[in-house]
């Protein structure tokens, strides 16, 4: 995983790093994130927001191709390779009744949560940019967007042959 631009290469190719980028995310250091109040300014995000999180991180990086999200626009998106987790940070209060049926899998951390986010340019290894916030504020994930991409994702893959 290196910083990732709209290249046209699909998210779904960042589910497991490169031999150097896990190296560097897993010996990044004590500094390379922060636990932080969900909702809370930090960073280059600047507005109170809160965090879809998506079991398992192919399955978010897939739901973001469906997306076709460019990942070089400041839509701030933190993968968690510990956990096989994506993060996907949304305005708050936008993505508690989109999701509060479901898809299984999908959780979202509101204001009474804390989430371990990346610090500096990349993170850590259970907390690494794959689109990095813009300075002066953000553009957040769209939370029913989302999660229609993941339903449509998961319909394609139960469409798709199995190769046993």
């Amino acid at each position: 995983m290196t910083e990732f631009k709209n290249t046209g290469q699909s998210w779904a190719s960042h589910v497991d790093p490169d031999r150097e980028t896990l190296a560097r995310l897993l010996h990044a250091g004590t500094f390379a994130t922060a636990l932080v109040a969900v909702g809370d300014p930090w960073d280059r995000v600047g507005r109170e927001w809160e965090a879809v999180v998506v079991a398992s991180l192919a399955r978010g990086l897939a739901a973001l191709d469906v997306l076709a999200l460019p990942a070089d626009e400041g839509y701030p998106l933190i993968a968690d390779h510990s956990r096989s987790e994506l993060i996907a940070l949304c305005r708050r209060g936008a993505a508690s009744g989109v999701f509060a049926d479901g898809p299984p899998g999908v959780r979202v951390l509101t204001s009474s949560s804390y989430l371990l986010v990346p610090t500096g340019q990349w993170g850590g290894y259970a907390a690494a940019w794959l689109s990095r916030p813009q300075a002066g504020g953000s553009r957040y994930v769209d939370p029913s967007e989302l999660r229609e991409a993941l339903l449509s994702a998961e319909a394609r893959h139960a469409a798709a042959p199995s190769s046993c």
